[in-house]
């Protein structure tokens, strides 16, 4: 089985546009332009190396700069509201961001 970064970059070698390739995949085209933008600055810095040398590599995520949340008495309230208010909806036979309740 392929991960969907070899396929991407599979149908990205082939010759098919980061919108083809997204439409057949149902993802996010900026998700398609991320992987190929990273295997193209990969491959100028490792011009001897196979495709698979670089899939086989080990993912590298930066995350020093992310900074910690807190969750505060004010955002679980928050949260409470919602749930409740999500919990009523439902009942009323509404869902997700509709306004009408569904037709059986």
């Amino acid at each position: 089985m392929y991960t969907r970064q070899e396929i991407i970059l599979r149908s990205y070698r082939e010759g098919k546009s980061q919108r083809c390739i997204a439409e057949e995949l149902s993802i996010s085209r900026k998700t398609v332009s991320k992987f190929i933008k990273d295997y193209e600055s990969w491959k100028v810095s490792n011009i001897n190396s196979t495709l698979s040398d670089y899939l086989s590599k080990p993912d590298s995520y930066d995350s020093s700069n992310r900074g910690k949340i807190v969750l505060t008495r004010e955002v679980e309230s928050s949260i409470d509201k919602l749930l409740s208010l999500n919990d009523k909806n439902r009942s009323l036979g509404l869902h997700k961001q509709g306004t009408k309740p569904r037709s059986v």
